[in-house]
């Protein structure tokens, strides 16, 4: 069912960092999560891509900025970031976008979470020191450097130096650029082949949303 009003919706936003140490011998780097609660009274579908409510997107597009606590006074961590070029954004059913279609129920919180670290810190992409990164190289499984290059700064903890403190927050800046519309997910996905895939030929609800954010969360690198 979709609504019709002419409210705007008002959501809560928090994030997590589980553990809050990390230590670069661990492979796994910690996982960040975002939750969302909507305050509002009927269902809304967000579309989530290049946004920081989707930490696995919102890593690599400067949405969660770093700080360094161990200076004085506090710096802002430079983070690799992805630029990308794409096709339209899609709502076909099952197509790569469908995943990004996330609704929001009146008071039911939904989490969404990802790898703190270039990558999710899959692969090649295990979380490395600031030593290791800014030399761009890509290890092998020995730990060695290959001729594949790779990103000079890192994201997330890959990248960071040991025996810091710092501060991972969320960049209500780009919260402003999430579309949005009443309704829950069915109520926007198309069939594959419809004439009408493209997002942008749907329009988006009136109103910007109101979004209620969390502090930062601090972590260690030990």
């Amino acid at each position: 069912m979709t609504n019709t009003s002419s409210s705007t919706p008002r959501i809560l936003l928090s994030i997590s960092v589980d553990p809050s140490s990390y230590s670069f011998a661990d492979p796994a780097p910690p996982v960040l999560s975002v939750t969302l609660l909507s305050q509002s009274s009927s269902p809304l579908t967000l579309f989530t891509f290049k946004s920081p409510l989707d930490p696995a997107q919102g890593l690599n597009f400067d949405g969660f900025p770093i700080t360094d606590l161990s200076t004085s006074p506090p710096v802002q961590v430079p983070q690799d970031s992805i630029r990308l070029q794409r096709l339209p954004c899609s709502r076909a059913r099952g197509s790569g976008d469908d995943k990004y279609f996330v609704t929001l129920y009146p008071g039911m919180p939904v989490t969404l979470s990802s790898g703190f670290a270039t990558g999710g810190g899959q692969g090649w992409r295990r979380p490395q020191p600031r030593r290791v990164v800014k030399k761009g190289r890509v290890l092998d499984e020995h730990g060695n450097p290959t001729s594949s290059r790779r990103g000079t700064k890192g994201i997330g903890v890959d990248g960071l130096e040991s025996g810091k403190r710092y501060k991972v927050d969320l960049n209500r800046e780009k919260l402003g650029a999430v579309w949005w519309k009443w309704g829950e997910r069915d109520d926007i996905l198309v069939e594959p082949g419809d004439s009408d895939w493209s997002l942008s030929l749907l329009e988006k609800s009136t109103g910007d949303i109101t979004w209620q954010v969390g502090e930062g969360v601090e972590f260690e690198i030990l």
